[in-house]
């Protein structure tokens, strides 16, 4: 604010003398001075002391226990777009269940009630049932192959079928290989015969503990340590860190590194809400993911940490032999195509994509 002197300055009557003796501010000047002094301070500063609080850009729905790597994931993301947007942005976490399971988080998703998420492939085919495909056992040979597959051949496909739908797939984030564990040793297929076996909620898991010739069961994921300790069930299928962690491993201490398929998350948006985003704030929603080098990273770290501690905790891991394997792999050969069956749809388009991107992954390594 600045001050002219026709403004505030009073004057003696001698000033226009024209023996002009040097100016005397008068108390009226000085109250002024200070007057403007305080105004400026008040408009410098926010009345409560603080930072102005972000703008809530979106929220985040998912079911994580605080502390492991999903927590880790979101809080992390959280405080990535708040850096990125210089304290502008903000999302509210609703990652204890809040929005429900994957059934009910989807349809939150999808009716805009939450922006922003994370889905198992049994989440993701409720919208685009060919996702079961990429839980088939047996149907990727390696880490680098899996890779390949989806990094080349799927993402921009499941990305086209999920818009279809309102949703927005950014990308796949690695979990680790899927295994069975027991009260006992599984070390063949017939090991499994009539064991009561917790699966997981997709399709393709119970159909898989069918094959085998196991009496298979659905609970929930927190009915696993009471129903291991009561005997409603003896054994299950599980990614390994999820396996390692909330008690399981104490009452069913028997681990096959069957590594049958791949674990893996979807991260999506709602797209009608992304696509409403300016450019400045769609790039720090996008970007404020780690980048896949390092989930990815991180996801072989946890693995082989949880391979090495297991043992400590009592747990006998169990590797399969080639011959072991191929057996395995024989006893559940027909599942991708009664899936492929069940699925209909684009199911056989995408399995024939992903023969074609292993074929063209295997050209690659001879």
């Amino acid at each position: 604010m600045r001050f002219h002197s026709h403004d505030v300055l009073f004057y003696s009557a001698a000033a226009h003398d024209e023996d002009e003796e040097a100016f005397v501010p008068s108390l009226g000047w000085y109250f002024l001075a200070a007057l403007a002094v305080l105004i400026g301070l008040v408009l410098a500063v926010p009345s409560d002391g603080k930072e102005p609080e972000p703008r809530i850009v979106g929220t985040v729905g998912a079911v994580v226990a605080p502390g492991d790597i999903g927590d880790r994931i979101w809080n992390d993301y959280a405080r990535t777009i708040k850096e990125k947007s210089a304290g502008r942005l903000a999302v509210k976490l609703l990652i204890r269940g809040e929005a429900g399971g994957e059934d009910g988080m989807m349809t939150a998703l999808i009716r805009n009630r939450i922006q922003i998420s994370s889905f198992s492939e049994a989440g993701m085919s409720r919208i685009v049932p060919e996702y079961q495909l990429l839980a088939a056992p047996f149907l990727f040979d390696s880490l680098a192959e899996w890779h390949f597959v989806l990094d080349n051949y799927l993402l921009e496909r499941f990305r086209d079928m999920c818009a279809d739908k309102g949703v927005y797939l950014h990308g796949f984030q690695d979990v680790g290989w899927s295994i069975v564990y027991a009260k006992k040793p599984l070390l063949e297929p017939a090991d499994v015969q009539g064991v009561r076996m917790r699966a997981l909620s997709s399709r393709t898991s119970a159909m898989f503990l069918t094959a085998l010739g196991a009496d298979v069961i659905h609970l929930q994921r927190n009915e696993l340590v009471t129903s291991l300790q009561t005997g409603l069930i003896e054994g299950g299928e599980s990614a390994v860190v999820l396996y390692a962690r909330g008690g399981v491993a104490e009452y069913a201490p028997h681990m096959t590194l069957t590594e049958h398929s791949r674990t893996s998350g979807t991260s999506v948006f709602n797209k009608a809400w992304l696509d409403g985003l300016d450019g400045g704030d769609r790039t720090i929603v996008l970007g404020s993911y780690g980048t896949e080098a390092e989930q990815r990273a991180e996801a072989l770290r946890l693995y082989d940490l949880e391979i090495e501690r297991l043992p400590k905790l009592g747990v006998s891991i169990h590797r399969l032999t080639p011959e072991q394997r191929a057996r395995w792999r024989e006893a559940v050969s027909g599942n991708t195509r009664q899936l492929i069956e069940e699925i209909g749809g684009r199911s056989q388009e995408v399995y024939d994509v992903i023969l074609s991107a292993k074929a063209e992954f295997a050209r690659r390594r001879n």
